[in-house]
């Protein structure tokens, strides 16, 4: 059997590998606006539950597209809008047992100085994050902190349900904020 595998045309070996829960190159990444109505690929705030939603009211763009804290960027309108408070989002619909990255992007409209928000974010279960402190952040990378988007990004495993969770938990000051979740295909 090993032989055959083997031996088998590019067509069959796609088919092993879908079977043996590797996600595709070409499957499209889940893209939330965590807080927000969504667009440019993006989902409304989905398969959320808890925390509450509110939008950037500072009167600036900020810079979140920042070069040194975000690899992948994404549009305004997805950091402009963000979701507080104790939450978790339990992303469905991927193939179990694949790999993905996780991709969890944030900006602090409300804060400025570091310590003022930090909290915790963990995985399926494990803490990815601990003491998370989003203009601290943005600082040790260069910038000043202030309005500056920071992107954290995992690789893990889809659960046998085709199912990532992800909770964000109050910490030791104030409570977790999100902007924007994204999960693709890791290598994407």
């Amino acid at each position: 059997m090993r032989t055959k595998i083997l031996a088998a045309t590019a067509t069959a070996l796609a088919v092993i590998t879908l079977s043996a829960g590797v996600a595709q190159a070409d499957e499209a990444p889940v893209q939330i606006d965590s807080g927000g109505s969504g667009g440019a690929g993006f989902l409304p705030d989905s398969y959320v539950t808890g925390g509450a939603t509110d939008v950037n009211r500072t009167g600036s763009n900020g810079l979140p597209n920042f070069g040194r804290t975000v690899a992948h960027p994404i549009p305004q309108a997805q950091w402009d809008s963000f979701r507080f408070l104790e939450s978790s989002y339990a992303v469905p619909g991927l193939t179990p047992g694949a790999s993905y990255q996780v991709r969890l992007y944030f900006d602090d409209w409300y804060w400025s100085k570091v310590g003022q928000r930090v909290f915790d974010v963990a995985i399926d279960d494990t803490v990815v994050l601990k003491d998370f402190d989003i203009i601290k952040a943005a600082a040790d990378a260069g910038g000043d902190g202030k309005w500056l988007g920071v992107e954290k990004d995992f690789t893990v495993t889809a659960d046998s349900d085709g199912t990532v969770d992800i909770s964000l938990i109050r910490g030791q000051a104030d409570q977790p904020l999100i902007n924007a979740v994204v999960v693709a295909p890791a290598g994407s």
